[in-house]
């Protein structure tokens, strides 16, 4: 046997149809789905955005080519 808790009350007018409510209730349904897909994209997108900065403002180290190059057996200049 499963426990199903309702989370969520929907207002629905006294005298409305079945076909009413439930096309009130599919109506929130598929807003809350809308709202959280448009939730995460931007979620996703605020991170790709942070990460493309950070590894555009990225400083190269000067001497890392160098210090490559001298374990390689290399010399640089």
């Amino acid at each position: 046997m499963s426990a199903v808790a309702i989370t969520r009350v929907i207002p629905v007018p006294r005298g409305a149809s079945l076909i009413e409510r439930a096309s009130i209730r599919l109506a929130a349904a598929i807003t809350r789905w809308a709202t959280r897909r448009a939730e995460r994209r931007e979620d996703r997108r605020a991170t790709m955005l942070t990460a493309i900065q950070a590894e555009q403002s990225r400083r190269t180290d000067p001497l890392a080519t160098e210090h490559l190059l001298a374990q390689v057996g290399l010399m640089g200049r």
